[in-house]
């Protein structure tokens, strides 16, 4: 099979989840490639569809959690309306790329791609198969498209969410959210620990969202800090001022403060951590649940965010903490109860499905 997987750089997710099922298909002995949908668009379109949506949900959540609510309906025909629009934006070199790829398949990791193809498919034209990764335990409207051969989703219970709004349910399949098939091996946890400095004998904290901001993550360290004695994993990403604000903390042993840039091995971090302080982003969930690590969601942003912690907190595999008292709280009194975090890895277990990736390649195979 020659897979085409698109992605859309809104929020990084959709990008990782690609990247995710193009390595299963490769493996797999598949020819695959991927793109970026936005890529083929003109540059001020593009900077102002990802730019518009990231200084939102940075500067202004609950502007997007009413903007996401409120959007979330079927009856008034948003999808097909923004359908309609976005064909009128010049993706005509998106859809001729992709008419000329000789992909036997397409999959998409972002609602757009098939918005883009949902009007030539609904008169019967592009009809090759087409399927669309759900990236968050929440399925909105924008996500349903009916020209769409197969739907992948995170859980039974979005099944029947799609189910519910008008998507027959033989074309959904429930693999999880496609992951590097790294979060499902089984690094050497001593040796990381050895690299790294760490003592098997304090607990390891590892925080993300380096997105967040200098103020709020070095905030949430401190919490995390003043919780009790810690090992704090903490991941900057390229925010070299603030890898440098939390490398300056300076906590009393045998706490300390390992501050990382970008990290490429991110289950590393994972398999010697006891715990994670993060964003409830969907791919990140998904891999968190991969490595069985439980996780403390600070402060989910209103929308997908809130709905992807709702579905640790009903899994039994994280937590919520709304502000730093919460945190500082959450933290200490989960590191001082051995045998709920064992609870909440359990569950992770169970919530988990490492093999998302690969169950959607073998989806879109047989219907090649």
């Amino acid at each position: 099979m020659k897979l085409l997987v698109v992605s859309a750089s809104a929020g990084a997710g959709h990008t990782r989840a690609a990247q995710a099922v193009e390595e299963a298909a490769r493996a797999a002995g598949h020819e695959a490639s991927h793109v970026d949908v936005l890529d083929f668009a003109a540059t001020a379109y593009k900077k102002a569809y990802v730019g518009s949506y990231l200084k939102m949900v940075d500067r202004a959540p609950a502007l997007w959690g009413y903007l996401y609510k409120s959007s979330d309906r079927l009856e008034r025909g948003v999808a097909d309306r923004l359908g309609r629009f976005l064909d009128k934006v010049n993706f005509a070199s998106f859809r001729a790329f992709v008419r000329e790829s000789g992909a036997d398949a397409v999959v998409a990791t972002h609602f757009l791609p098939p918005q883009l193809f949902a009007s030539k498919r609904a008169r019967g034209r592009d009809l090759f198969p087409l399927g669309l990764v759900v990236t968050d335990f929440d399925v909105h409207a924008f996500w349903v498209q009916k020209t769409v051969d197969t739907y992948f989703v995170a859980s039974e219970e979005l099944r029947a969410v799609l189910g519910g709004r008008g998507i027959p349910e033989e074309r959904i399949q429930v693999t999880g959210i496609p992951i590097l098939s790294a979060f499902g091996g089984a690094p050497d946890a001593g040796a990381i620990r050895a690299s790294l400095s760490l003592s098997p004998d304090v607990p390891t904290v590892l925080l993300m969202g380096g997105g967040a901001g200098v103020g709020a993550m070095l905030d949430a360290a401190r919490a995390v800090l003043d919780a009790g004695n810690v090992q704090l994993l903490a991941v900057a990403g390229r925010n070299a001022e603030l890898r440098e604000a939390l490398q300056a903390l300076a906590p009393r042993p045998p706490s300390r403060v390992v501050a990382l840039g970008f990290v490429d091995r991110i289950w590393e971090l994972m398999a010697v951590s006891d715990l994670a302080v993060t964003k409830s982003g969907g791919l990140t969930t998904a891999e968190c649940l991969a490595m069985r690590l439980p996780m403390v969601v600070r402060d989910p942003i209103p929308g997908q965010e809130e709905r992807n912690c709702d579905a640790l907190l009903e899994g039994g595999a994280g937590v919520r903490a709304n502000g730093l008292a919460s945190l500082r709280f959450k933290v200490a009194a989960l590191l001082g109860d051995r045998g709920r975090l064992l609870a909440m890895r359990e569950a992770a277990r169970r919530m988990s499905r490492p093999r998302a990736a690969a169950d959607v390649v073998d989806a879109m195979t047989r219907r090649v």
